[in-house]
Formats: C-alpha cells, sequence, structure tokens
C-alpha cells in the first residue's frame, strides 16, 4: 500500500491549527460578552431623614440671669423713689384765708421753718436696713438675715419693709435653702401686694419650687402671676414659662 506524501500531512497539520484557533476565539468571545453584560442593578442607600428638631429647653442659668438683671432695675428705681421723697420739700401750712391788704408786701418771715426731727425707731430703723443690705451685697448672706430680720421685728410696716422681706428671702435662696426662700416671698406677697417688688418675689418662688421639684406648686405660682400682674415684666416672663411647662402634643 502506497504511503501519503508529505503534501497531505501539512495540509492536515494546517487544518488542525486552523480549528485550534476558531476554539480560541470561540471561549474568548464568550467570556468578552459576559463581562460586558451588566448584572442587576443594586438599589442605592436611601439619605437618613434629619431628625426631627426638638424644643429648646429653658437654661435655668439664663432664667436666673433676667431675673438678676430685673432685680437691678428695681433697685434702681428704689433709689430713684427714695432719692425723689429725700428732696420733695414738706408741703406747706394752709392759708389763712385773710387776704393781704393792697400796697401791702408780706414780708418774709424772719424766724427759719421749724424742721421735725426724725423719729429714733425710725432712724435705726433705716440703719439696720442699710447694714442688711451693704451685707447681702457682699455675699453675708446669715448676717444679712440677721438686720433684716430685726428691721422687720422693729418696723413690720416700715417703708423698706417690702425690700427687707424680699433680701431676707433671696438671701436664702442663694444659700439654695429653698424652702425658706419661699415662704419669704409669699409673706412679701401677701403682706405688700402693692409693692413693685411683688411680682419679682412671686416669680423667685415659683423658681424656688421649681429647685424643689414641686411641680404643681411651681406652674400654681406661676399662674398667680399672671392673673395678678399680667402686665409686668415677671407676668411676661411666667407666661412664656407655663408655655414651655405645658406637656408637648
Amino acid at each position: 500500500m502506497k504511503q501519503p506524501g508529505w503534501h497531505i500531512w501539512l495540509l492536515v497539520g494546517a487544518f488542525l491549527a486552523a480549528l485550534s484557533a476558531c476554539e480560541t476565539y470561540s471561549f474568548y468571545s464568550a467570556r468578552s460578552r459576559a463581562a460586558a453584560t451588566p448584572g442587576p442593578e443594586t438599589p442605592a442607600a436611601q439619605p437618613e431623614p434629619p431628625p426631627e428638631p426638638q424644643p429648646a429647653t429653658p437654661d435655668p442659668s439664663s432664667q436666673m440671669k433676667v431675673l438678676e438683671e430685673r432685680l437691678q432695675q428695681l433697685e434702681r428705681r428704689l433709689a430713684e423713689l427714695e432719692q425723689r421723697q429725700a428732696t420733695t420739700p414738706a408741703p406747706g401750712k394752709a392759708a389763712s384765708g385773710k387776704r393781704p391788704d393792697k400796697g401791702r408786701a408780706e414780708l418774709p418771715s424772719s424766724q427759719p421753718p421749724a424742721v421735725t426731727p426724725a423719729a429714733p425707731s425710725t432712724v435705726a430703723g433705716d440703719r439696720l436696713y442699710n447694714e442688711g443690705l451693704r451685707l447681702y451685697q457682699s455675699k453675708k448672706f446669715p448676717a444679712a438675715r440677721t438686720k433684716f430680720s430685726q428691721y422687720l421685728k422693729e418696723q413690720p410696716r416700715g417703708p423698706k419693709a417690702a425690700e427687707a422681706r424680699y433680701y431676707l428671702g433671696d438671701s436664702f435662696y442663694q444659700e439654695k435653702k429653698y424652702a425658706e426662700a419661699k415662704e419669704e416671698f409669699n409673706k412679701l406677697v401677701l403682706q405688700h401686694p402693692q409693692s413693685i417688688l411683688a411680682p419679682a418675689a412671686l416669680l423667685r418662688q415659683a423658681y424656688a419650687y421649681q429647685q424643689l421639684n414641686q411641680k404643681a406648686n411651681y406652674q400654681a405660682a406661676l399662674k398667680k402671676l399672671v392673673q395678678k400682674y399680667p402686665q409686668s415684666p415677671e407676668g411676661r416672663e411666667a407666661q412664656k414659662l407655663l408655655k414651655q411647662a405645658e406637656p408637648s402634643r
């Protein structure tokens, strides 16, 4: 039998090489299509909604600052009233009803007007009050309370009684003796309801109840302040505090 020639083997080799090249091309083409095919989309993460704003909580330190400023205003007003009373001349005697003769001018009296000396109790009371105020401003509260208490004992209805009672209560408050403070402020409101310090005393009493965690009494004092002194700065402050104390719906 005749063996195939060399050219036959050459054709077979070329055919096998071409077949191998086609398979390689098909493999890489399939891989390219698979890589180009997009997969299922992953949903993008949604941003978290911003937290809802919470109602502002009243800052006790800012409340105290407002009250201290109000107290300083009251002290200035009291000082102005005292100075005005000291410089106002006493009213003269009523006219006798007689008409002066025509052509005659009245001659001034050669005698100086009589000066009524101040009562000793008033002078002593003023000294006690002034000493108590000096001690209070120096933050020597126990010593200040002693002077104010002595003044109130000697002159319970004296011209400085409301002020002495207020500083007496506030000296307790400054030492965080809130139970004693609220009692003194309550006495001021009951005994001197027309004093310009009465609204401040009621607001201070409400703060004392707040420090004692007596919420019902705190709100009751604020409502009383709004009812009795609605036009005062303390009354308007009490209205704001009552709104803040209402439960959020």
